[in-house]
């Protein structure tokens, strides 16, 4: 669960409360991610956010999930992880996307405390990452990539010059910019 929460969050530039929630016992399907929310096409995955900090009116958001020839394919991760859960346990579309072992909606501290544990067994300090780091390596790597700033701007939603979000960017050009971040 924990590798595909971070795959998903790090390619879809992900806000730690796009994905997860403060208490388990508050979870909204009309708000939070859902099972339902998951759009599968035959080259990538669509995740509909109902809501987001860039989306004032909160007409929902759509995060691409490209096929990509990367050790880690966000697509394949987040097809499995859904073919386990359903394994484990059927869902319904308005269960919770991302749960906690106990089959839980995903709490943002659960989640930034596993990955601070994870992180320490790795031998990093696990005092230099929170709930951002995801999208702060998503958009590290895209820099290291070398990926047009437009498009880094489109990826993570990013509403500063706000010009950029006039700008339509392909379903192609999103791939190649996942495409991109996995070889850095």
């Amino acid at each position: 669960m924990l590798g595909t929460v971070c795959t998903v969050g790090f390619y879809g530039f992900m806000r730690c409360g796009e994905f997860t929630v403060l208490k388990a016992n508050q979870f909204d399907p009309s708000v939070n991610l859902c099972i339902g929310d998951i759009v599968f096409h035959k080259e990538m995955i669509v995740l509909k956010l109902k809501q987001s900090k860039t989306d004032p009116f909160r007409k929902g958001i759509n995060i691409q999930l490209h096929k990509v020839q990367n050790q880690i394919c966000p697509y394949k991760v987040l097809v499995n992880y859904c073919k386990v859960r359903e394994s484990l346990k059927p869902s319904l579309p308005s269960d919770p996307l991302f749960i906690s072992q106990n089959f839980e909606s995903l709490e943002r501290m659960y989640f930034i405390n596993c990955i601070k544990q994870v992180l320490s067994l790795c031998g990093f300090n696990p005092d230099h990452y929170n709930g951002h780091s995801l999208r702060i390596g998503a958009a590290t790597s895209a820099g290291k990539a070398r990926i047009e700033d437009h498009l880094v701007k489109v990826l993570g939603r990013w509403s500063s010059d706000s010009y950029c979000r006039y700008i339509r960017v392909s379903s192609s050009s999103i791939k190649y910019a996942q495409d991109s971040l996995g070889k850095y």
